[in-house]
């Protein structure tokens, strides 16, 4: 019937525009893995194969992974396997949401809500690092990039901001930052 040949054709359309999607997405990766492909200037498969990885798990922020040493690289996928990562970066993402929010109002650094949102990025530097002091220095000097990105931007506004909460965090607790 006219009906059954309309709902096969129509059971084929669907079927085609999502292998048109698939490939979209997939000529996006591409485009996006070759713009960093030629930023990083260097013969990397290990970090290629990172940053396909997080493309396909939709990370918007997949481009980070090629500011990272080996060492840090190799820690972080010891450290989280890709649902454990996913959670991670968005806990983050709402840690900084948070505290950018405390900032716009000129909340101080003393400030209990503030204090708490210092010991929560502590425990998130610590639950990162696992605890091994030696990638902290790692994290520093990334954190302390200065890029013409509005990510490194906005990550360099909330680190200001929550430095001298995390000093008076670690001296209200007795907590010693390097691990001794």
């Amino acid at each position: 019937t006219p009906q059954k040949v309309e709902h096969a054709l129509h059971q084929q359309e669907v079927m085609i525009e999502e292998k048109i999607k698939q490939l979209q997405n997939t000529l996006s990766a591409i485009k996006a893995l070759k713009v960093e492909v030629n930023q990083m200037q260097t013969v990397d498969f290990k970090k290629y194969a990172d940053i396909i990885v997080n493309l396909q798990m939709n990370n918007e922020h997949y481009w980070l992974i090629k500011y990272f040493d080996n060492n840090t690289l190799d820690h972080i996928r010891n450290q989280f396997d890709k649902e454990s990562g996913i959670k991670f970066i968005e806990r983050f993402n709402q840690l900084n949401d948070k505290i950018s929010a405390l900032q716009h109002k000129n909340i101080p650094p003393e400030d209990s809500r503030v204090q708490a949102l210092a010991k929560e990025f502590w425990q998130m530097v610590m639950e990162f690092t696992n605890g091994d002091m030696s990638i902290l220095p790692k994290l520093i000097e990334f954190s302390n990039l200065k890029e013409d990105n509005e990510w490194f931007k906005k990550q360099a506004t909330i680190n200001e901001y929550i430095q001298p909460a995390l000093q008076l965090y670690f001296k209200n607790s007795n907590v010693d930052p390097s691990g001794e």
